[in-house]
């Protein structure tokens, strides 16, 4: 099995599940563990950042994560309205309340796409195996 969908809810995203599911998924798919550690950080950066700079009354967020043999591909799609964020070229300053999540997502993967979808957003991730 390559793919994973996993529908999460504020009660999946609460109960401490999710990093162990994500965890066992990608050690079945031979991904070593530098790559587990940096997709883990940039889904759980990811969600975080949809929670916490949301408005909108999130019913649900579908995170599908896929890898072959080149490339590990993470889809996060929710309901909220689609808002551009800026490219971030510098690492936020030590004193700056936020950025740095974003700035992590960006230098950690080798490609990140932020559109608007039917349903809201979607967040596309990738990194090269």
């Amino acid at each position: 099995m390559n793919s994973i969908q996993l529908n999460l809810s504020q009660k999946i995203w609460s109960s401490k599940l999710l990093c162990a599911e994500l965890e066992q998924f990608l050690q079945q798919n031979s991904v070593r563990t530098q790559q587990r550690f940096k997709v883990i950080t940039c889904i759980l950066e990811a969600l975080s950042n949809v929670l916490e700079h949301t408005d909108s009354h999130l019913e649900q967020i579908v995170v599908i994560l896929h890898c072959d043999q080149e490339i590990i591909t993470i889809d996060l799609l929710d309901n909220s309205p689609y808002t551009p964020i800026d490219d971030q070229v510098d690492c936020p300053s030590p004193f700056s309340l936020s950025g740095r999540g974003l700035w992590i997502i960006q230098n950690w993967m080798d490609q990140m796409r932020f559109q608007a979808s039917v349903a809201g957003t979607h967040l596309r991730l990738s990194l090269l195996r």
